[in-house]
């Protein structure tokens, strides 16, 4: 099974998307970091916590040693301690990375490791047929409306895709 580690934005928008459930029925394991889950608000923090409690969300928890080494992690320095935890632990577990965050993205991608975000996402809900086109559409604008650091012409181009079937 392949493995994912996500990023707070990925779980931020999928929340506000009422979209969550989604992401623990496309046959991934997940994994994020505590560092991840400290920078989530307590609403939301709730709603996963029905996810980890089931066992669909692995959350890892650094020893001491591993946090040094995230912490000395030569990583730019517009990373922070939790962006850093995600691309330490995806190298350690030979995963992929979901995330929005551009430097991250751009920090995983220098590793080699494979980086998607929030399009693949709903691509991948598509392909298991887990939406319907209509209902992608609908969420995509959604996204369009909250989340302004999308790729806007990626999601325009994909909702013009899925109007047409």
């Amino acid at each position: 099974m392949k493995l994912a580690v996500i990023d707070a934005n990925i779980f931020i928008d999928l929340i506000k998307l009422q979209m969550l459930s989604l992401l623990f029925s496309i046959d991934i394991e997940i994994f994020t970091t505590r560092e991840i889950i400290d920078q989530l608000k307590d609403s939301q923090l709730e709603i996963l916590k029905e996810f980890i409690d089931q066992g669909h969300l692995n959350v890892y928890l650094l020893t001491e040693e591993e946090l040094e080494e995230v912490v000395n992690f030569s990583a730019p320095l517009s990373l922070d301690l939790a962006d850093k935890s995600v691309a330490w632990l995806s190298i350690h577990i030979d995963a992929m990375v979901l995330s929005g965050d551009g430097p991250l993205r751009k920090f995983c991608e220098s590793k080699k490791l494979e980086v998607r975000g929030i399009i693949w996402l709903f691509d991948t809900f598509l392909n298991k047929q887990l939406i319907i086109h209509a209902h992608a559409i609908e969420k995509m604008k959604q996204l369009l409306l909250i989340n302004s650091r999308l790729p806007r012409e990626e999601c325009e181009k994909r909702i013009k895709e899925w109007l047409k079937t």
